[in-house]
């Protein structure tokens, strides 16, 4: 027969295990919550974060809904080349944000994007390109990235 000194021992210890344990979930969970926030914060400060020397341009790469797929990056690369503009890197994407018709023969809202220097960007602006972040619309950046290919 078990006292009733240890049966009260027994049950004050298993209560303690369970708190430790429950205080062990709570830390793992709080752990997972800061990882994730700081990864969010990580994320969204690198699509912006680009040296103040540099600026990335864009310009619409003159796609037809059902006919053309557009410039490729590397010819509207050529164009700043041509213009005495170093291209730094080059990108493909499409507007966000606005609303435009699904109907053959019709602009698209395909972009090539481009980062050069800033000191370059009023001769970038003569040859019809703009800065990427006039897009930007409230929270959203006003576009999206693709992969080249994927627009073809």
């Amino acid at each position: 027969m078990i006292k009733y000194d240890n049966l009260l021992d027994h049950i004050k210890l298993n209560h303690y295990e369970k708190a430790l344990n429950m205080e062990s979930i709570h830390i793992a969970i709080l752990i997972f919550i800061s990882l994730f926030l700081t990864a969010c914060a990580h994320k969204n400060s690198n699509e912006s974060s680009i040296d103040e020397s540099l600026a990335l341009v864009y310009i619409n790469n003159g796609s037809i809904q059902c006919e053309s797929s557009g410039l490729s990056e590397a010819e509207t690369a050529q164009q700043l080349i041509n213009k005495g503009i170093d291209v730094i890197s080059s990108q493909c994407g499409f507007l966000t944000g606005i609303a435009a018709p699904a109907q053959c023969g019709l602009p698209g809202t395909l972009i090539n994007l481009h980062v050069i220097n800033a000191q370059n960007t009023p001769d970038a602006k003569e040859l019809g390109f703009e800065l990427a972040s006039s897009l930007k619309i409230d929270n959203s950046k006003g576009y999206e990235i693709m992969k080249c290919q994927d627009r073809q």
